[in-house]
C-alpha cells in the first residue's frame, strides 16, 4: 500500500534557534501541560500540507519557514517548505532541518487545481493512488476532482474538531454534506463517481421539456397530415381482416396451380435431359456407322480384286497342272509343294480362300450395319416423342401460367393494399405514442431533483462499525459492542445516542475511534489512505459513566494503558497523538515519547523555545486557539 509519513516539524528563521520535533514512523505521543505547543505543532502540520494560514502565537516570532519531512511510499525522503505567511510550498528532494541554502526542487501551489500537476494538493494524492479521482459534489450528480485537504480532515483531528458534535468527516455545512460522504465512501470502497452522469438542473429541465414537447409536437402534425382523408383505425382493422381472408383464399388457389406448374417443369426437365440423351447417342452411331461404310466399301473393293486374281489365274493356267509357270519344270520334276514355291493349284485354293473369308466378314459387317440403323431409327423416334412430349408440357405450363396470371395480379394488389392500410396503423399507433410522450412531459414536475447515484455500502458499513466497537471495546469503553456507525446518520450511535448527543469526552473519544478504525480499515483492505493519523487530545476529557466530572480529574488509567497499548500494538499506519496526560507506561522500543515540561529548568519546555517579554517573564506558547475549519 502506498502510505506518507511524516518525518519531522521543524520551524527556522533568523536570530532564533531552530525548533524541531521529530516523528516515529508509527507511534508518536507528545505530551505535556497546556500552552506548550502542542496544538500549534497540529496546526502547522495541517497548514504545510495545505491549510490558508498558520496560527499566530507570540513565540512565533522571528521565524520565518515551517519545513515538514516527509518520507514517500518508495522510501525517498523529501522536505515540504512554506513561509509561515502562507504562499507557495517548496519541495526539497532531501531530508532538511535547517533553513534549506539553495532553490527548491520544486516549487507547488498551495491550491489544488485539477488542470495542473505543479501543486502539493496533486503531488501527495498521486504518491498515495488517489490522484484525478472524483467525488459526488450534488444531488446532480456533478463532480469535483478530490483534494489532499479533503482527506486531510479525515486524518488530522485538532482539538476543536476532536470534541465537535458534528459527525467525523462532516463538516455541518449543508452545501459540502454530499460531497463528504462521497469522500468517505471513496475511502471504504476505493471507488470514486468518475462514472456518475450529470443530471440537469431544475431550469435546464424546464426547458429540455419544452423542447422535447416541441418537438413531439412537430412530429405528431407530421403524422396528422399524413393520415388525412385516411379511414379511422376501427375500419382500417376491419380492412386488415377482409384483407387477410382473401390473401389466405388467392394464395391457397396460386399455391396449388404453382405446385401443379413445377411438377410440369420437373416432368419437361426429365424428357429434356432424356432427349439430350438420345441426341448424344444418335450421334455415336451415326460415327459409327460411316466407320462401317468405309470398312464395307474395303471389303467390297478387296473382293473385287481377289476375283480379279482368280480370272486372270485361270486366263494365264495358273491354276492347271503342266510346265510350271513360275520354273518351267515338267509335271513329272515337279515336286509339289517341296522344290517348287509356285505351286499353281495351292495358289488357287489361296484365292478361294481369302474371297470365302473376306465375303463373310462382309456379310457380318452388313448385319452389323442394319443393326446400327434400327437402331438409328429407333433414337430417331425417341426424339421425335421426347419432343412432342416436351412440347405437349410446355404447352400445359403455358396453360397454367395463363390461369395464374389473374391470381397473381390480384394478389399482387390485395398485398399492397394491406401493406398500405399497415402503414397507416403504424401511423396511428405513433400518433398514440406521441400523445402519451406528450401527456408525460406535461405531467413531470418542475420540481424534479436527483436523487443520489450512489451510497455507502451496507457491507462497508458494517465492516467498518465493526473495526470502531472493536476499537472502542480494546480501549475499555463501555457497551463498546452496541456502538456502530450509521449510514442514514452518518454518525457513530452509542448507547442508542447520536455522538453528538454525548459530552465532549465521549465525543473525542468516539471521534478518535473513527479516525483510527477509518484508517486501519484501509489499512486491511489495501484500499488507498494517506497513511498516518494526528490526534490532538483524544483522552483528556474522557470520564467513564460512574466517574465525575469534575476538570481537575484525569481520565481513567485504564482506558489510558489500553488505547496506548492499543495503537501500539493494532495500528499498521503512522499515529501521532498531542496529550496533556503522560503514558502511564513506556512506551515500546519503535514508539517516540516527547514530553515538554513547561519549566523552563526542566526537561525541554515546549516545541517553541521559551521567550522572555520585556518585563522578564516568561511568555508560553499557546495551543488553546480554535483551528481552521
Amino acid at each position: 500500500m502506498r502510505r506518507l509519513t511524516l518525518t519531522h516539524l521543524t520551524f527556522t528563521g533568523t536570530n532564533v534557534p531552530d525548533a524541531s520535533v521529530d516523528f516515529s514512523p508509527h507511534v508518536t505521543v507528545i505530551h505535556g501541560p497546556s500552552d506548550t505547543g502542542k496544538s500549534f505543532i497540529v496546526d502547522a502540520i495541517d497548514f504545510v500540507l495545505g491549510a490558508k494560514e498558520l496560527k499566530e502565537i507570540p513565540e512565533r516570532d522571528g521565524y520565518s519557514r515551517v519545513l515538514l519531512g516527509l518520507e514517500l511510499p518508495e522510501g525517498d525522503r523529501v522536505t515540504l517548505a512554506r513561509a509561515i505567511d502562507g504562499g507557495n510550498i517548496c519541495l526539497y528532494r532531501a531530508d532538511l532541518r535547517f533553513e534549506p541554502p539553495g532553490p527548491p526542487d520544486e516549487t507547488l501551489s498551495a491550491k489544488h487545481s485539477a488542470s495542473t500537476t505543479s501543486n502539493l494538493s496533486r503531488f501527495l494524492l498521486g504518491q498515495v493512488g488517489l490522484d484525478e479521482k472524483r467525488v459526488r459534489k450534488n444531488a446532480r450528480n456533478e463532480t469535483n476532482m478530490l483534494s489532499f485537504r479533503d482527506l486531510t480532515k479525515l486524518c488530522i483531528i485538532g482539538e476543536t474538531k476532536m470534541q465537535a458534535e458534528e459527525a467525523p468527516g462532516i463538516s455541518g455545512q449543508h452545501v459540502s454534506r454530499t460531497k463528504e460522504v462521497s469522500i468517505l465512501k471513496l475511502l471504504l470502497t476505493g471507488e470514486d463517481d468518475s462514472a456518475l452522469e450529470t443530471v440537469p438542473s431544475t431550469q435546464e429541465q424546464k426547458l429540455l421539456r419544452g423542447a422535447r414537447q416541441e418537438v413531439v409536437e412537430r412530429m405528431l402534425g407530421q403524422l396528422e397530415t399524413q393520415l388525412q382523408d385516411v379511414a379511422e383505425p376501427t375500419e382500417l382493422k376491419e380492412q386488415l381482416a377482409k384483407l387477410n381472408h382473401t390473401i389466405s383464399e388467392h394464395t391457397a388457389t396460386v399455391g396449388g396451380l404453382a405446385r401443379q406448374r413445377g411438377q410440369l417443369l420437373v416432368d419437361r426437365t426429365r424428357i429434356e435431359r432424356e432427349e439430350r440423351t438420345y441426341r448424344l447417342e444418335y450421334s455415336d452411331a451415326a460415327a459409327l456407322r460411316e466407320r462401317f461404310e468405309l470398312l464395307r466399301r474395303q471389303y467390297e473393293s478387296d473382293l473385287a480384286r481377289l476375283e480379279m486374281i482368280a480370272e486372270a489365274g485361270n486366263l494365264l493356267g495358273y491354276f492347271r497342272q503342266g510346265t510350271c509357270v513360275f520354273c518351267g519344270a515338267e509335271p513329272e520334276n515337279q515336286h509339289l509343294n517341296i522344290d517348287c514355291a509356285g505351286d499353281t493349284t495351292s495358289f488357287g485354293l489361296s484365292v478361294e480362300a481369302e474371297t470365302l473369308k473376306t465375303r463373310a466378314l462382309h456379310q457380318d459387317l452388313l448385319v452389323t450395319i442394319e443393326s446400327v440403323n434400327e437402331r438409328n431409327r429407333s433414337v430417331r423416334e425417341a426424339i421425335r416423342s421426347a419432343r412432342q412430349e416436351s412440347s405437349r408440357l410446355q404447352t400445359e405450363i403455358e396453360a397454367l401460367d395463363a390461369r395464374i396470371a389473374p391470381h397473381e395480379g390480384d394478389l399482387n394488389d390485395l398485398l399492397a393494399k394491406r401493406s398500405e392500410v399497415e402503414k397507416y396503423l403504424g401511423l396511428y399507433d405513433q400518433v398514440a405514442s406521441l400523445e402519451a410522450m406528450i401527456r408525460k412531459i406535461a405531467s413531470e414536475s418542475d420540481a424534479e431533483v436527483a436523487t443520489a447515484a450512489t451510497s455507502l455500502s451496507l457491507t462497508a458499513v458494517r465492516e467498518f462499525s465493526a473495526e470502531i466497537s472493536k476499537r472502542l471495546r480494546q480501549w475499555g469503553y463501555p457497551d463498546a459492542a452496541l456502538v456502530r456507525y450509521d449510514r442514514n446518520e452518518l454518525d457513530i450511535i452509542a448507547g442508542d445516542q447520536k455522538r453528538s448527543a454525548h459530552g465532549k469526552g465521549v465525543r473525542a473519544i468516539l471521534h478518535a475511534a473513527f479516525t483510527l478504525a477509518l484508517a486501519q480499515y484501509c489499512f486491511d483492505r489495501e484500499l488507498p489512505h494517506p497513511g498516518f493519523v494526528v490526534l490532538d487530545s483524544p483522552l483528556v476529557t474522557y470520564r467513564p459513566p460512574d466517574q465525575s466530572h469534575d476538570d481537575d480529574e484525569d481520565p481513567p488509567e485504564d482506558v489510558v494503558r489500553s488505547f496506548y497499548r492499543n495503537i501500539q500494538d493494532n495500528f499498521d499506519g503512522q499515529v501521532i497523538v498531542m496529550e496533556n496526560t503522560d503514558p502511564l507506561e513506556p512506551l515500546a522500543q519503535d514508539a517516540k515519547d516527547t514530553p515538554f515540561t513547561k519549566h523552563a529548568s526542566d526537561g525541554r519546555y515546549g516545541f517553541l523555545p521559551m521567550k522572555a517579554s520585556a518585563a522578564g517573564l516568561a511568555v508560553l506558547p499557546t495551543d488553546t486557539q480554535p483551528e481552521e475549519s
